[in-house]
Order: structure tokens, then C-alpha cells, then sequence
């Protein structure tokens, strides 16, 4: 059983174009995102990415990158894809981190591993504690609902504190053979209403297990702000 973190890499964003390559203290983002990966127990750290661009960055810093097509529509499928033209085995354990969270801690990756070798476990993911009240109109902002911690629904608006919710991360792992059934299955309608792509696995009744996190800093990088946000935290830690 090997372990594995795939990281989804592209150069288009639309409120922070070429976002992958912009500098947060001395180093780009991509390679912030792997030197995390890196500090985790996992057996190899990959860049899935169909940019020349961004290959070229990886090469410079000395990570590992995998070319795939450029027409995916998520970070599932291009790390899908990243996995088959690895020759991973189906017991093999995948991570899905996102490449545009620098500030992401190698404790969460290895925790996932962990909960990902029993054999109940096919899928992982995270959360972390509601600050803001504002949150939870924001749909910027993804929420979950969990019972015995296992994720009960996802969703972007919710208007009242009926119901215990967490902030839901955007990190995932999987057994392949779990990732390889989710991208063949089509797309379900609450996958494409809540423009949220783990309602695929949700509607096809695999369970998604959640695991707090233990990361000090949960910072999405989507915009100029949280770049300079990001900058500022670098810096005051130094």
C-alpha cells in the first residue's frame, strides 16, 4: 500500500490569474503546497497539472510532476488521471490537496492516511470550528453537517444555527479504487446545483469520513487579498 499526495495544479483562475506561481515570501505557492506535502508521511508527493508553466516551476524547485489534459473539470479528475499514468495499485492511498493552500500542516495528511488503512474507511475529508456567524451566509464558504463523524451533507447557505455545523476544508483521500468508482459515476444533480463535487460521492452512498484538523492557519488563496494576507503571515512569522 503506497501513500500518496496528488496535488491539481492549473494556471487559470479568475480573480487571481497564474495564482500557482505567485510569490509568497520567497517561494511560489506550488512549492509552499509541496514542501508541506513533503513534511507528511506519505511515500511520494506529485504535481498533476497541464501547464508548462507550472511544470517548469516544479522542475526548478526539484518536485515531481505528472502532465494531464487540460479539459478536467475538477481536481478529482486530474489527480484520477495523475494516478493512472503513475500505475498506481487500487489499494493504494491518494490525498487530494489543494494547490492553492499553502498553509496546509503535514499532521492532517497523516492523519488522513491513517483512517484511510481501515478497511470500513473509503473516503476522508476534513473540517474545522465556525468562527464567523457570517460564514454561514457566505457561499463562498463551504459548511458540513456530521453525525459520528461522518459527513451528514454539504452545502453553501444556511440561515439558522438549527443544526451544529463545521467549516468543511478542501481536502480528500481516497482508496484508488474509491477515487476510480467516484470519476466513472456521473454527475449528480446536487453535484451540479451546489456546485460542490463531493455531492458525487455523497448521492452514491459513499461515506465520507471527517477529521478535524489540527492546522493553525486555514488559508485558501483565491484573491489578491488573501495573497497579501498570506504574505503578512509569512512575514510576522519570521
Amino acid at each position: 500500500m503506497n501513500k500518496i499526495v496528488l496535488i491539481p495544479s492549473r494556471l487559470q483562475s479568475e480573480r487571481l490569474p497564474e495564482k500557482p506561481l505567485k510569490l509568497i515570501g520567497s517561494k511560489t505557492m506550488i512549492e509552499m503546497v509541496y514542501e508541506a506535502a513533503s513534511r507528511s508521511v506519505a511515500d511520494k508527493v506529485i504535481i498533476a497539472t497541464d501547464s508548462e508553466s507550472i511544470s517548469n516551476e516544479v522542475q526548478n524547485f526539484g518536485g515531481e510532476v505528472v502532465m494531464t489534459n487540460s479539459d478536467h473539470s475538477n481536481g478529482t479528475e486530474r489527480i484520477f488521471e495523475a494516478s493512472q499514468k503513475m500505475g498506481l495499485f487500487d489499494e493504494d492511498i491518494v490525498i487530494n490537496l489543494q494547490g492553492d493552500e499553502p498553509f496546509s500542516d503535514p499532521k492532517d495528511m497523516n492523519n488522513i492516511f491513517e483512517l484511510l488503512q481501515e478497511e470500513n474507511v473509503e473516503m476522508v475529508s476534513m473540517f474545522t470550528d465556525l468562527k464567523n456567524k457570517s460564514d454561514l451566509k457566505n457561499p463562498n464558504v463551504v459548511k458540513v453537517s456530521i453525525k459520528d463523524s461522518v459527513a451528514q451533507d454539504f452545502f453553501r447557505n444556511e440561515t439558522s444555527l438549527d443544526k451544529k455545523t463545521w467549516i468543511h476544508l478542501g481536502i480528500y483521500g481516497f482508496k484508488l479504487n474509491t477515487l476510480k468508482k467516484i470519476v466513472k459515476l456521473p454527475k449528480s444533480e446536487n453535484e451540479i446545483n451546489r456546485k460542490l463535487e463531493q455531492m458525487r460521492a455523497m448521492d452514491n452512498n459513499i461515506p465520507i469520513h471527517m477529521i478535524r484538523s489540527e492546522a493553525l492557519v486555514h488559508l485558501g488563496i483565491d484573491t489578491y487579498e488573501d495573497l497579501k494576507l498570506a504574505n503578512k503571515l509569512i512575514k510576522n512569522d519570521k
